[in-house]
């Protein structure tokens, strides 16, 4: 399948001074990378040595986002394969002009999301930062996944958002949904973005973006975060973060890199910051632990 344009690649590249994930893992607590695209080709190919540099650099689970029906079905395959791996369904609004059969959106998402390893329905949302697909076609398939969000009252739901926070609150907001089953992913916007965010209910996850020299209002963001509704993630392949800027494909490995950055940002300790995002993590996808 096609992979989702990376714009946020074209933002310049820092020298932010974080230490190696290796350096970080024999000292931290077992990290989740709460998502990543394991499906994309960059990762899938050699996705056996990805999960082996995350076990060795201290990331235990990941879990690996679905963007259309057919990547949501290979995100489960994985999950067959390594017990670590949980999955979600959903369509990226990128993709909304590529499903456009209502009752497959809907019936691929509830067969999918009746699977124990399927941990969140998304990522949904609204994307403003292309012209297509339209955005009318993007808003009628978050309300299409939205409803069977309505039905699946049990599940969290993966929001993807840019450039649009006030029509995605208000879209989310008109579902009647439980703000609080609301993940805004890979955050980039300005603090009064956040602000609306946070008095919606959501919870808000930080990427490697956060660690660009390019982005300091991140770095605020991330900082004045509630300490229960902060979750990070690497959003693999994409959006290495600093001092790894030039590695490509980005992997669930640096998710330390995301950790000790912010962590240094709120000025707690990186085993503390650790265990505080990891029980974010584990509460809000109910993750069971894994051997």
């Amino acid at each position: 399948m096609n992979q989702i344009p990376n714009p946020k690649s074209q933002i310049p590249n820092p020298k932010s001074q974080i230490p190696n994930p290796k350096s970080l893992s024999v000292i931290l607590p077992a990290m989740i990378d709460t998502h990543c695209h394991l499906t994309y080709d960059p990762l899938h190919e050699r996705v056996e040595q990805v999960i082996a540099n995350a076990a060795a650099d201290g990331v235990d689970r990941m879990i690996t986002v679905g963007t259309t029906p057919e990547d949501a079905r290979k995100g489960l395959e994985l999950t067959r394969r390594f017990n670590n791996i949980f999955s979600t369904v959903g369509v990226h609004p990128h993709y909304a002009d590529q499903c456009q059969d209502k009752q497959e959106v809907q019936s691929v998402m509830r067969l999918l999301a009746s699977d124990p390893k399927v941990v969140a329905l998304g990522e949904m949302g609204l994307d403003h930062h292309y012209p297509d697909p339209p955005i009318e076609l993007q808003k009628t398939m978050l309300d299409w996944q939205l409803e069977v969000c309505s039905e699946l009252s049990d599940m969290p739901i993966i929001i993807h958002n840019r450039e649009a926070t006030d029509e995605t609150i208000a879209q989310l907001t008109a579902s009647d949904i439980d703000p609080t089953r609301f993940v805004f992913h890979c955050f980039t916007g300005q603090l009064d973005e956040l602000e609306k965010i946070l008095a919606f209910g959501a919870m808000v996850s930080f990427t490697g973006i956060t660690t660009f020299n390019s982005a300091p209002y991140l770095a605020d963001a991330a900082k004045r975060m509630p300490a229960d509704r902060i979750m990070i993630e690497t959003d693999s392949p994409y959006l290495t973060p600093a001092p790894h800027r030039k590695v490509r494909p980005n992997e669930p490995r640096y998710v330390a890199c995301v950790a000790d950055f912010i962590a240094k940002a709120r000025e707690m300790s990186l085993d503390d910051f650790v265990t505080l995002v990891d029980a974010n993590a584990q509460r809000f996808f109910n993750l069971p632990a894994v051997d």
